[in-house]
């Protein structure tokens, strides 16, 4: 199964960060980031969460990766999961708003697209984000995503994206 190959992979590392498998040591990060509230604008609102459901969450999400400094600062979350049947992974990334708009997420989001297309040999990756998150729209319009429409789930409008392992091979990113 492709989607449990990833892990064979890890950590990863790139020019300025490390992804590794994400860990109950995590959890620090994200009560953080739950009381960010540009952050919660961008994902609904997860606010209020206990340590202890904010734990369940790390335990349950098995296809999340944390995103390291190279000091192992944890500064973001990302995630590659991967539909064996369909061939077609989507990309999910969230980070610390102290971390946003420094080119961290691209980098990160780049590798793993790297590794859908080039190991997992992947025919598509999709993506989405919420209506109105310029930044996380930069990054996927950077990467060579092609926004394919808007759905509304829970009065929250997103933004779906996709790319082609046709068109990733075309362009330089």
């Amino acid at each position: 199964m492709k989607k449990n190959m990833i892990d064979f992979l890890l950590p990863i590392e790139t020019d300025r960060l490390i992804i590794r498998k994400t860990s109950i040591d995590d959890i620090d990060l994200i009560m953080k980031m739950d009381k960010q509230e540009i952050t919660q604008r961008f994902l609904g609102g997860i606010k209020n969460k206990t340590r202890e459901e904010r734990i369940s969450f790390l335990e349950r999400n098995n296809c999340s990766l944390t995103v390291c400094l190279k000091d192992n600062t944890p500064i973001g979350f990302i995630g590659l999961k991967v539909d064996d049947n369909k061939n077609e992974g989507e990309l999910s990334y969230i980070f610390d708003y102290d971390y946003c708009n420094k080119g961290y997420c691209t980098e990160c989001c780049k590798s793993l697209i790297e590794i859908g297309f080039n190991e997992l040999n992947l025919d598509k990756i999709y993506a989405d984000t919420v209506k109105g998150n310029s930044s996380s729209i930069r990054v996927l319009e950077k990467l060579n995503f092609k926004y394919m429409g808007n759905r509304k789930e829970d009065n929250i409008e997103f933004l779906d994206y996709c790319i082609l392992k046709k068109d990733y091979n075309n362009k330089t990113i």
